[in-house]
């Protein structure tokens, strides 16, 4: 998910906006997005991308090669993060095949995105 950054560095990024004493105000800076908001458009809100001069988050998007599916279910695991102000961590693994794992609890939503390259 990372572009201008590497990825570990956006991770850190991301971990950081939602841990639990950073979800509630994490929260209220993308409230206005709404709930068409996708993860992608949560975490630009936030400002944890750094797009090289001249890439949008449209094109940033569009290029980026993870599967439909996975997309709408990072969506769904963002949306209930900032919609309940329940902390979030995220990592990304490098594996054989691509996938998202979404594993949740009352207090917490864990998202592992694996991915081929």
């Amino acid at each position: 998910m990372g572009f201008g950054i590497a990825r570990h560095q956006l991770v850190h990024r991301i971990n950081g906006a939602f841990h639990h004493d950073q979800i509630a105000a994490s929260a209220r800076r993308v409230a206005h997005l709404g709930h068409d908001a996708d993860a992608f458009d949560i975490i630009h809100g936030l400002g944890l991308f750094e797009f090289p001069a001249g890439t949008t988050l449209d094109a940033y998007r569009s290029g980026l090669a993870i599967p439909d599916l996975h997309k709408a279910i990072l969506k769904q695991a963002f949306q209930a993060a900032v919609q309940h102000k329940t902390p979030l961590t995220f990592a990304i693994a490098s594996g054989p095949s691509e996938a998202v794992q979404v594993t949740t609890s009352k207090t917490h939503i864990h998202v592992v995105l694996t991915r081929t390259d």
